[in-house]
């Protein structure tokens, strides 16, 4: 089975999985029950039993398996028994002479809960594995998760230019990059130290109202302190994006002008540009 082979169970998993899907005792034909017969005498000769039950007694044993155990397979009951004289079952395997249901059905009912594992197993690996296959489907394209952040993005502006935010929602940082990809980001090296100072005092003030336990505080506040080009800080960046995105957008209100309209003037330069960034430095990386 292809699944099976997919999941990297081992081999004794495998072959306990595989054996399930044969075709069960209870819906076995006449000439399937003679394979089962034949078996349990071939099984007979190999446990060494001397007196062999004759066909009467055997076909209450028959009788018996299909209707205590037809659930099972045909290939189950033999891993049964092999699994039972490996002494893997729960079970003493001994016959003391006497092959009779009483034995079977305890070699059979240790079956059942020795595999009770390895179709666990089973299940809980081929659920991850379908999930996995499920979630490869429905993955987006590149395509689609580049429209889907600018759709964010001009829902943010949206909201900004139509006054429901007095500020840019704290998500625009992540999609700032669109807009410097479309190349709206334009900065004089003054207005670029502006707003470094804007943001570390603002990440400052975040860290003393929201940062309870004193160290913690402290090692933050220094980390701002210490941000460089070199050595950046996060925080200091992603503030530094929302300002940006901030005055930008208050930029194109005052002139009358719309984000949809200039990203769209620069789409396809935009996109050029994303391909063909790489390791470009952004203008915060500057600041």
């Amino acid at each position: 089975m292809t699944l099976l082979n997919s999941l990297k169970l081992s081999k004794e998993t495998k072959t306990i999985v595989n054996a399930m899907f044969q075709e069960k005792l209870k819906d076995l034909p006449e000439n399937g029950w003679q394979k089962v017969y034949t078996i349990l005498l071939k099984w007979c000769k190999f446990l060494g039993i001397k007196e062999v039950p004759d066909r009467e007694d055997m076909k209450m044993i028959l009788f018996f398996m299909k209707k205590e155990f037809g659930d099972l397979t045909l290939d189950e009951v033999v891993n049964a028994f092999n699994l039972g004289v490996a002494r893997k079952l729960d079970i003493d395997p001994n016959h003391y002479q006497n092959f009779s249901p009483l034995y079977v059905g305890g070699i059979l009912n240790a079956y059942k809960e020795y595999k009770k594992s390895h179709v666990g197993e089973y299940l809980e690996k081929s659920r991850a594995h379908e999930e996995k296959i499920l979630s490869e489907r429905n993955k987006p394209t590149e395509e689609e998760l580049n429209q889907s952040r600018l759709d964010s993005l001009l829902s943010i502006w949206d909201d900004f230019k139509n006054g429901e935010e007095e500020e840019v929602a704290w998500q625009a940082y992540v999609y700032y990059d669109i807009l410097v990809d479309a190349n709206l980001v334009d900065f004089s090296s003054e207005e670029k130290k502006e707003i470094l100072l804007q943001a570390k005092k603002l990440c400052k003030q975040d860290a003393h109202r929201d940062v309870k336990n004193e160290f913690t505080r402290k090692r933050i506040l220094d980390e701002i302190n210490k941000h460089t080009t070199k050595s950046p800080n996060d925080r200091v960046i992603n503030r530094c994006k929302l300002l940006a995105t901030q005055q930008l957008f208050e930029n194109l209100i005052r002139e009358g002008l719309d984000l949809r309209d200039k990203l769209n003037l620069t789409e396809d330069d935009r996109l050029e540009i994303a391909a063909e960034r790489g390791d470009e430095d952004s203008p915060m990386e500057e600041v």
